[in-house]
């Protein structure tokens, strides 16, 4: 199955790439000419995170077909791809984003992922006046402070250690918690770090026991023997879920026995490795579930289906990477005949509360990038292996611009 696909998306890039090549512009904007518009990526197509780069990949494809081919192109252009493997390599994604703007001649962005990918190329996004659409960088440094260029989408660290510290203390109602955090040692985790300290802060507990490990660490022995030792009874977890799948069954091992809660990226059948461990334990969302089978989803499965690319829709994040495309259509739609990479810009800005069709809340504004602030909380199932939303939508209690 995992070889078929990765046939399949590495057959999708050499197709986008091709269609990308030959566009004559007819007018004054970059990338849009009388019948097309083009859009590239970068992707990570061969590095530690090529599994993504080829999700983001057959993802962008299947949204090239749909407005192409059902929508019938928008006001009256069609869709073509550029993309770039960047490795997930900072300074080869720097090359990446000039060959898609000028050897390619990109209008835009899309579906760009990656903390320290996307963080490399933000001042060349400003410099060039090149709109993106990313999807998939938790951090705070990719909306603030905000850049009129950059449109971010993703649940990142500081909202999500907010919603746990308030989880623990207004709906479990715990009485004198100890909370530790076990996070990835990067941006990504320490975001995550960040939000717990402001939330224990708030709620006048002890700063949080933290306990980082290193990319790509196998065993977490130190780190939950330092949780335990401590006395942790309720921990955050930030990085990939078989990683959290190693943490519930060393913690098993030692008899420690908090409550755990995962971050966004933890939402993912691999975390269920760690078969009844993970039951009952707690994680923190910001997409619909495939399971509540909301509009959305529906018509994602429709197009995934009739793509051949079904085991993707096995994938809780996918519509992460999916919402996106739609705001692409709906801004692209709005600006009408008359496109322009500002009038996009500003076409985006203007969309509140965009109705995802159940897989999510989005929206943005003039000094707002950040385009998630709604998140849930899921308890996880080990019997069923689903995700069952515990709560509504909801906020933070300290909210971003507020803190």
């Amino acid at each position: 199955m995992k070889n078929r696909f990765a046939r399949w998306a590495v057959a999708v890039l050499s197709v986008a790439v091709v269609a990308s090549h030959g566009a004559t512009l007819v007018n004054a904007e970059v990338g849009v000419t009388d019948d097309t518009i083009v859009f590239g990526t970068f992707q990570d197509m061969s590095g530690p995170a090529a599994y993504l780069g080829k999700m983001c990949t057959a993802a962008l494809s299947i949204w090239q077909k749909y407005v192409n081919d059902e929508l019938g192109g928008i006001n009256g252009r069609k869709i073509k791809l550029a993309v770039e493997d960047n490795k997930y390599d900072p300074v080869l994604t720097k090359t990446a984003f000039a060959k898609l703007i000028h050897q390619h001649q990109v209008f835009g962005l899309l579906t760009i992922y990656g903390s320290s990918p996307c963080t490399a190329i933000l001042e060349d996004l400003k410099k060039e006046k090149v709109p993106a659409v990313a999807t998939v960088a938790s951090v705070q440094t990719m909306f603030d402070p905000p850049n009129r260029y950059m449109f971010w989408y993703a649940a990142n660290g500081q909202d999500e250690g907010i919603l746990f510290v308030d989880y623990v203390m207004n709906d479990l109602k715990a009485k004198d918690p100890k909370i530790g955090i076990c996070y990835q040692e990067d941006e990504w985790g320490k975001d995550g770090l960040q939000g717990v300290e402001m939330a224990c802060k708030k709620y006048g507990l002890a700063p949080p026991i933290a306990a980082p490990y290193k990319r790509g660490t196998k065993s977490l022995s130190a780190e939950v023997m330092k949780l335990k030792t401590s006395g942790v009874t309720h921990c955050f977890y930030v990085g990939y879920a078989p990683v959290y799948a190693a943490l519930f069954k060393e913690a098993d091992k030692i008899g420690w026995k908090p409550v755990f809660f995962g971050d966004f990226v933890s939402v993912d059948p691999r975390t269920f490795i760690a078969e009844d461990l993970a039951d009952g334990h707690y994680h923190i969302f910001s997409w619909g579930l495939r399971s509540e089978q909301g509009a959305g989803w529906k018509k994602m499965e429709e197009l995934f289906n009739a793509a051949g690319a079904q085991e993707l829709l096995n994938v809780p994040l996918m519509p992460s990477i999916w919402v996106p495309l739609m705001l692409t259509t709906k801004a692209l739609q709005d600006c009408g005949r008359d496109l322009t990479r500002e009038k996009f810009v500003d076409a985006i800005e203007k969309i509140q509360n965009f109705d995802t069709g159940g897989m999510g809340m989005i929206g943005y504004g003039p000094d707002m990038r950040k385009g998630t602030k709604y998140y849930r909380i899921l308890k996880a199932d080990a019997k069923q292996k689903v995700f069952v939303p515990v709560t509504d939508w909801q906020e933070p209690s300290l909210v971003w611009g507020k803190r």
